[in-house]
């Protein structure tokens, strides 16, 4: 039987986008049909600006950890989160965006943080130890029941 080499811990780093990593403009449009427009524009995350967390991202990815995005958006905005984190000489590991193309139907926050919590149960199932950061109370509740170190960002002051 080959032992498994205990000596390095595998880490992974996983962080929401809006609110955790940067600030964007993107608001909802109460009293549209689709209220979650602006989250679609590929123009309000590459002119976002980084909160204090994206110097601790770039510190692990440096040291070789795994970096992970999930984050509410649709998969559409993907490529424009990997292009932002490229600024700051960061490649994901994974960006996982979760959003639904009909946001309307059902409890949206609930939907979302359950959602989260799956992707989060499989990086678990892959990593030794992870930590989870997001802004949003009910992600990290939900986050704090399984294996991992959740943190709640304060929403930054702009």
């Amino acid at each position: 039987m080959k032992s498994k080499d205990i000596t390095m811990k595998t880490k992974a780093f996983v962080f929401d986008f809006d609110e955790t990593l940067a600030h964007t403009s993107a608001v909802e449009l109460d009293g549209t049909d689709d209220r979650f427009a602006e989250f679609n524009d590929p123009s309000t995350i590459l002119n976002g600006t980084p909160l204090d967390l994206m110097s601790l991202a770039k510190d692990v990815y440096d040291e070789g950890h795994s970096v992970f995005i999930l984050t509410a958006r649709n998969e559409c905005i993907s490529n424009a989160i990997a292009e932002f984190l490229s600024g700051f000489d960061i490649e994901a590991t994974e960006i996982h965006c979760i959003g639904e193309d009909n946001p309307e139907q059902g409890n949206v926050g609930q939907n979302v943080a359950k959602a989260k919590r799956t992707v989060l149960l499989s990086i678990i199932e892959n990593h030794d130890v992870v930590y989870f950061f997001d802004d949003d109370e009910a992600n990290i509740e939900l986050a704090s029941e399984l294996d991992c170190r959740a943190r709640k960002v304060e929403q930054p002051k702009l």
